[in-house]
């Protein structure tokens, strides 16, 4: 509210005189409101990291699964489940130690030293120890550590980029009193806030908040609220662990049932249930989808995106809306003056132009340059440092022609007049130039009025396309002041924040992939509309929304449906941001939020996927991300997609290779037990399968390439499960055949009298042998196995070998003999039974067939 008040009534509320307070009464005063520090948050040890690696359904199904095999003695099981558990809970701690404290980032961002009147006495303490009613002093480059109601300025300007996200140096004036009590926090130019930095000229300001009480207080409280938003691949793996445990409790209920029925010994129901329990658990899968994540975060960091958490990446590949900002991700963050416009002709940027336009853009420049080891060195106002760049680019002798060059006067910038102006004897004559506002400089010039019109006509044409224009002129007069009239009118400079080169592109892979692109900005609303329409983002304006008209949206409590079409969201609050996230959240999108600043950080981490900028993201912004952009640039969002995607595929693939093996072990052990038969497998071997000859071959599986069109295919459906009708067609024909085959082979071995140990051990081999020819059809779920290229993962041919190896290598070892109940077979045995394993081929191969033949009618 201290906005909308003058400086008397500002300081007769807060108790105050611009003399500042007496020691006594920031003592009562700092009890009363609190340290100005945010509340540090418990830091998280690797320990409890650790321990966040087993809080998952599946890993709880595996821990149940253990304490069972303990309880009956099975220790070989039991250990193997462990062994899986902590390999998988190692690699997940690894990849997310290197995570700190939000609140330790914005505590950061606000701890600094100021210079404070107290008892009339002007002393520097340290920010902490500022409180509510004292007067504080600001000079160029002092960070501003509370919220401060401006009480005199000079020539102010202040950089608020980590709060509005508007990146261009805003101007301050202690006289400005804002008629809105919802202004806006970048339009109250009577105010200071945390986190901001002073770029230009002094001023005096006395504290209206501290702390929590701060906007970036505000945003920290946000931060703490709530846990964040759950990964898309957590959701689903959640939804598919829950149902795995429903199936395998109705089975083994069934069973008991059924042994029951059939006076079975209760040790044996006992162990058939046991048996179906390891069976129906995929053990080898946390291991194998961490495996296909790292693997897939090796890929992204190639591609400049650095994985905070492991699940981000296919959260990124399952997102259907990406919420970017436009000011550093869409656009260079840096601005640059693309064209200049005279009366006659529009220049770009690399054509060559009147001398005295390059001389007006470098002298009447209060920016500082210089040149180091071949490379510019810029710093300044964003305007002046654009203009200097633009006249060096040019003819970089004007450099030598700067500094040898004094002013003789100088007119600074100032709001108010809305230009600036520098003089200089240039060859014997005094040469005034001047630069600002059109309409101003216009004002100056000898123009006729209809030129005047003319060239108002241009700069609202240029206006209109997002350009901010900035008009120069020069007179020669031997006057030494700077003159007032009759200047020689150069024309404006077009300047803007260009693109990011490959953007566009980027937006329309995103938008060919499925994905609709948003832009949530800070910025001015007509140029942020420009910059969206330019990139495809945006059509007409109706697409566009500001921070007040989404305030009135939430005050009538419209439906959210309202802002479903919006695609440009500009002059937006931190809450705002995160009441957007969540509106579309709601809408049924799986969202995907990038930004840099600490205004960004509450969407970050209320997104389903938070990116933040590696270069110029802020502490805060990063620590509250899932994936960071060390380009900063939005096209490596869209790789980041197709990673991301690939590894849901491949997630998906390694799902398949292990439910229909698991399912074909269901099959075969209940078709057992149906006809009274012994259990055809036991838990150990089964064990065996899953974790051993299987858990290879899923690890390889994890290191699939992209499949053809990986971008060109709509996102799934946010609802739609892991398991859905493709793969239960695939798991139910593959399981079948590899279920009803063995127990075909064990019925027949119990039949002709084989022992019960030498019907299991060949048994296990064609179940060894199922799942070394298996792991080829779970490569792709659309094409045929013939027309992939199978040389683009060798591992995956390794791995084959591997596990026949490793099983065949076992049959003549006495232990693992001992452990197993296995013998080694002739030659020509294992030759019946790989046949056998090869018709699975065929039988997948005709599924896809007709499966595609059938979704066609």
């Amino acid at each position: 509210m201290f906005h909308t008040q003058s400086v008397e009534k500002c300081l007769q509320n807060l108790a105050c005189t611009s003399n500042g307070l007496s020691t006594a009464d920031a003592k009562v005063r700092s009890e009363r409101y609190g340290k100005n520090s945010l509340a540090e948050s418990k830091k998280k040890t690797i320990l409890s990291i650790f321990i966040d690696q087993f809080k998952s359904p599946i890993i709880y199904i595996l821990l149940i699964a253990t304490v069972v095999s303990f309880a009956i003695k099975e220790f070989t099981d039991g250990f193997f489940i462990l062994a899986v558990l902590f390999i998988n809970a190692f690699i997940g701690t690894y990849q997310e130690y290197t995570a700190t404290e939000r609140a330790d980032a914005l505590k950061k961002v606000i701890k600094t030293y100021v210079n404070v009147l107290r008892d009339g006495v002007r002393v520097e303490l340290q920010s902490e120890d500022i409180t509510v009613g004292d007067i504080i002093f600001f000079e160029s480059g002092v960070k501003v550590p509370a919220d401060i109601r401006l009480i005199d300025t000079h020539e102010l300007q202040a950089n608020e980029s980590l709060l509005t996200g508007e990146f261009i140096d805003v101007h301050k004036d202690f006289t400005y009193i804002s008629a809105d009590q919802d202004e806006p926090v970048g339009d109250r130019k009577n105010m200071l806030y945390a986190g901001s930095m002073v770029t230009k000229g002094r001023a005096v300001g006395v504290v209206t908040a501290v702390a929590q009480l701060t906007e970036i207080g505000k945003i920290a409280s946000l931060l703490a609220s709530s846990e964040g938003i759950e990964s898309p691949l957590m959701i689903r793996m959640e939804h598919f662990t829950l149902n795995i445990a429903k199936i395998m409790g109705f089975v083994i209920l069934l069973i008991f049932i059924v042994g029951v029925y059939q006076e079975s010994p209760l040790k044996e129901i006992f162990f058939f249930a046991v048996a179906m329990a390891v069976s129906s658990i995929p053990e080898g899968l946390p291991v194998a989808i961490t495996v296909a994540l790292s693997v897939a975060s090796a890929s992204m960091s190639k591609k400049n995106v650095i994985v905070r958490k492991l699940s981000a990446i296919e959260g990124l590949g399952s997102c259907t809306l990406i919420a970017s900002d436009k000011t550093g991700t869409m656009t260079q963050n840096r601005l640059s003056v693309e064209y200049f416009v005279t009366r006659e002709k529009t220049y770009s940027s690399k054509e060559d132009i009147n001398e005295h336009v390059l001389l007006g853009a470098i002298l009447c420049n209060e920016s500082t340059f210089y040149k180091d080891a071949d490379m510019f060195t810029f710093l300044g106002d964003q305007v002046d440092v654009a203009l200097a760049r633009y006249a060096l680019a040019m003819d970089e002798s004007l450099l030598e022609k700067h500094e040898k060059l004094t002013p003789v006067n100088k007119l600074p910038y100032e709001p108010v007049n809305k230009y600036s102006g520098m003089s200089y004897e240039i060859d014997g004559q005094n040469t005034h130039f001047i630069k600002g506002s059109p309409e101003v400089i216009l004002s100056k010039c000898g123009l006729s009025e209809g030129d005047k019109n003319s060239v108002i006509e241009q700069v609202d044409e240029w206006a209109a396309k997002g350009f901010r224009n900035i008009a120069l002129a020069y007179k020669v007069s031997a006057e030494k002041d700077l003159a007032d009239e009759d200047y020689n009118y150069l024309g404006f400079a077009a300047i803007t924040d260009p693109l990011r080169v490959g953007v566009k592109e980027a937006v329309k892979t995103a938008e060919e992939a499925g994905i609709e692109v948003v832009m949530i900005t800070g910025d001015h609303p007509n140029t942020a509309f420009y910059i969206a329409k330019e990139l495809g983002i945006a059509i007409n304006k109706d697409e566009t929304i500001d921070g007040v008209e989404i305030s009135h949206w939430q005050e009538r409590g419209a439906p959210k449906e309202e802002i479903a079409h919006k695609r440009v969201f500009a002059r937006v609050s931190p809450e705002q941001k995160q009441l957007i996230v969540k509106t579309f959240q709601d809408l049924g999108h799986f969202v995907a939020v990038t930004g840099d600043g600490v205004n960004d950080a509450p969407a970050l981490k209320f997104a389903n996927i938070g990116i933040s900028m590696g270069k110029s993201g802020t502490d805060v912004a990063r620590e509250s991300s899932d994936l960071i952009l060390t380009d900063d640039s939005f096209g490596s969002i869209v790789n980041g997609v197709e990673e991301g995607r690939i590894a849901y595929d491949n997630i998906r693939k390694v799902i398949y290779l292990l439910i229909s093996t698991g399912f074909a072990e269901i099959v075969l052990i209940s078709l057992s037990m149906l006809f009274l038969l012994p259990i055809p497998l036991l838990p150990v071997q089964l064990l065996w399968l899953n974790l051993v000859t299987n858990g290879i071959q899923d690890v390889a599986l994890g290191l699939e390439k992209a499949e053809p069109g990986v971008l060109k295919r709509q996102p799934r459906a946010p609802k739609e499960p892991i398991f859905n009708k493709i793969m239960i067609s695939r798991v139910v024909v593959g399981g079948l055949y590899m279920g009803v085959t063995a127990f075909a082979l064990f019925y027949t071995l119990i039949s002709f009298g084989y022992s019960d140990d030498m019907a299991r051990n060949l048994t296990l081999l064609l179940m060894v042998l199922f799942e070394n020819v298996h792991v080829f059809n779970s490569r792709t779920e659309k094409h045929s196995i013939f027309k992939i290229n199978h040389a683009q993962n060798k591992f995956l041919w390794i791995s084959v070998l591997v596990a026949q190896a490793i099983h065949i290598g076992s049959m003549y070892i006495p232990f693992m003999q001992s452990v197993l109940n296995i013998q080694p077979v002739a030659l020509e045995t294992w030759g019946i039974l790989f046949v056998i394993a090869l018709v699975l081929v065929a039988v997948m191969e005709g599924e896809k067939v007709l499966r595609q033949k059938f979704s066609q009618l």
